[in-house]
């Protein structure tokens, strides 16, 4: 049966959708379409498909039925492509013939695309795009030469000010996914110009360097609503960093900015850090040539990933320097995989000392022992005196990813991880204090006691000996108050017999 004969509307009818399809995860797709039931249809090849949302394609007809189903819904919103070859067993009309009715269905709103070959199909798109009001468009793992980029960015070009999100990355593991330059990209990136409502832009392993970065530049200041950019696994270097900066200092709601990946040093670090608005709070910089042989200052942001790069020895003190200063923004550090030891564990530990922002640090693959760990245990911990176990750090939950963490390092982690950092000191007290002593609270004689009776009320409700032992401390500290205060009680008052 050919598909561009059939006359889908006149079959409707009389056409079940068992006939149409004997896969029974299709039938239940294809139900649920027909019934315009269906937010999201995603073509699949055969060996990736592993969800019951997966459309296998079987055939020509049954991409025909697809299109006409398609062209009726009013609520599928996204569709995507996973794999290649999917439609190895279709005719060239009955693709065509699709992609007009993805066209049709003014109601789409994302399309994705993965590990896809675009060549045969993204000109198919041109209409599924302008006819319909894009929010998003994602690449993952596609292959993505000179013609089909162009194609693509042109199409960009036009009226999309619907478009939110728009996500290219053409890694696999492998280099080959592009044949795309410098040149070509920052051509491409000027139709961006026309996207003043993106709110997401990834542009990931597409050999970014100088041009386009100066491309980008030039429109994301134009970009208002734009909270996240990522341009990871790029060739951008310092000299590229100093020309995109001048750009993002203008981004004033840009967030988040992911840079792994590329050939960044210590200079263009501290271009970013000087550079960026006060609005970006995550800064990811992993992979890159960061060595921190000089002091920067990596305290402005929350969120900071330095993994995967080569410090040298100097960089943990520049990391505790930030940690300590009064000003430091951190809330987690990524350090993955950037060759700390023992000894610069020593040196990040007493920069924690007396920060009480930083919550996660990730460490993991790094050349730690066990020694290494347990240094972290004195400042999770001081046991030296009440005082000081209260005065402990109570905010830093993960040391990240390790599966070799001393029990007694990973149990006052996890305390830490308790809101009410009262209830986490008190924890701490009565875990390594078995005696409290009140000595240091006699100079307030009894008008403490209450109080510290209410605080063993609270947080040590079973421990009915230390409550004994505090008030029998006050008591033998200062037995003729106890005397007087009985006396004042009971002067002037006749006594029973019995007393």
């Amino acid at each position: 049966m050919s598909s561009q004969a059939v006359d889908y509307a006149a079959l409707e009818a009389s056409t079940s959708v068992e006939e149409i399809t004997e896969n029974w995860s299709n039938r239940d797709i294809l139900r649920s379409l027909k019934n315009d039931d269906l937010s999201a249809l995603w073509l699949c090849a055969p060996d990736l498909a592993d969800d019951y949302e997966d459309y296998v394609l079987c055939g020509s007809p049954e991409l025909g039925w697809l299109g006409h189903f398609v062209t009726k819904s009013t609520r599928l919103e996204s569709f995507g492509i996973h794999g290649r070859e999917i439609f190895y067993n279709c005719s060239e009309r009955s693709v065509e013939r699709f992609f007009e009715d993805l066209g049709g269905c003014s109601h789409i709103k994302k399309i994705h695309f993965a590990i896809t070959d675009l060549a045969g199909i993204i000109y198919k798109l041109g209409n599924a795009i302008k006819s319909n009001s894009i929010t998003h468009w994602s690449m993952d793992g596609c292959f993505l030469g000179i013609p089909e980029a162009t194609f693509l960015f042109n199409t960009f070009r036009d009226d999309m000010n619907s478009l939110e999100e728009l996500h290219i990355d053409c890694d696999d593991g492998d280099e080959g996914l592009n044949d795309l330059d410098d040149n070509v990209m920052a051509g491409c990136i000027q139709s961006l110009t026309a996207c003043t409502g993106m709110r997401k832009l990834n542009l990931n392993y597409l050999k970014l360097c100088n041009n386009s970065c100066a491309a980008l530049s030039g429109i994301v200041p134009r970009i208002a609503a734009l909270l996240e950019l990522s341009l990871c696994g790029n060739s951008i270097n310092d000299g590229s960093v100093e020309i995109l900066a001048c750009g993002l200092a203008a981004c004033k709601h840009l967030r988040s900015l992911n840079l792994s990946q590329n050939r960044i040093s210590d200079n263009g670090l501290d271009v970013l850090i000087q550079g960026l608005p006060v609005s970006v709070t995550h800064v990811a910089m992993g992979s890159n040539a960061v060595t921190l042989a000089r002091q920067l200052p990596l305290l402005r942001f929350k969120k900071l990933d330095l993994m995967g790069n080569a410090f040298s020895l100097d960089g943990p003190r520049v990391i505790a320097a930030s940690f300590v200063d009064p000003e430091c923004r951190l809330e987690e550090l990524n350090l993955e995989r950037s060759n700390i030891g023992d000894e610069g564990v020593t040196t990040l530990v007493k920069g924690l000392q007396s920060n009480n922002r930083l919550a996660r640090m990730y460490l993991y693959g790094s050349t730690i022992t066990e020694s290494g760990w347990n240094a972290f245990i004195p400042i999770l911990c001081d046991t030296s005196s009440i005082n000081a176990t209260h005065g402990s750090n109570h905010t830093l939950q993960v040391l990240g990813g390790t599966y070799n963490l001393p029990k007694d390092v990973e149990t006052l982690l996890h305390l830490n991880s308790e809101q009410d950092k009262s209830r986490v000191a008190a924890a701490k007290i009565l875990r390594t204090h078995r005696h409290l002593d009140m000595r240091p609270l006699f100079g307030w004689e009894f008008g403490l006691l209450p109080y510290v009776i209410a605080w063993l009320e609270r947080f040590a409700e079973s421990r009915l000996d230390l409550k004994l032992s505090s008030v029998y401390e006050f008591v033998r500290a200062m037995p003729m108050k106890v005397t007087d205060r009985v006396v004042d009680k009971t002067k002037g008052k006749k006594r029973k017999l019995n007393s």
